[in-house]
């Protein structure tokens, strides 16, 4: 007889916004074998990934519109896409946003763009700490559906 030991998400609601939270998990994640460990992680770094693109995908609409309110691109129109390349450091690859590429509703492509702003850097940042991208790997973020892929 198999007993699952992986509780409801609902059994660890009570104590989230306690101090008593960090003892919680422990005591639970000491329940796990390693698979159930790994199934955490992964559904952990999942719904990270979902919400950091959805972060990123709120502050590129508007940083698109602003620099081209600003004349920063070759195209007036408004942008529809746009992509990063990998950028390497010490301690891996990251999306680099001081030279990202947009492509515009009437087809123009605007290159080298600088989109470093706090708000389009932090969710890049967080994105690539549970992607972990490869060099040579490009992100790519549909602003009409909102799809980030690579």
């Amino acid at each position: 007889m198999s007993v699952d030991l992986m509780p409801s998400p609902a059994a660890l609601v009570p104590f989230i916004a306690t101090s008593a939270f960090d003892a919680e998990l422990e005591r639970f994640l000491d329940l796990l074998d390693a698979h159930q460990l790994f199934t955490v992680e992964s559904r952990s770094s999942q719904r990270q990934s979902v919400i950091y693109a959805q972060q990123l995908v709120a502050a590129l609409r508007r940083r698109a519109y602003e620099v081209v309110k600003e004349k920063q691109t070759a195209s007036r129109w408004p942008v529809v896409e746009v992509s990063f390349e990998t950028w390497a450091w010490d301690n891996g690859d990251f999306w680099y946003e001081s030279g990202a590429t947009l492509r515009h509703f009437d087809g123009t492509v605007s290159r080298d763009v600088d989109l470093s702003f706090d708000d389009v850097s932090g969710p890049l940042t967080d994105l690539a700490g549970v992607d972990r991208p490869f060099a040579g790997d490009t992100l790519t973020v549909d602003l009409r559906t909102g799809e980030v892929s690579t």
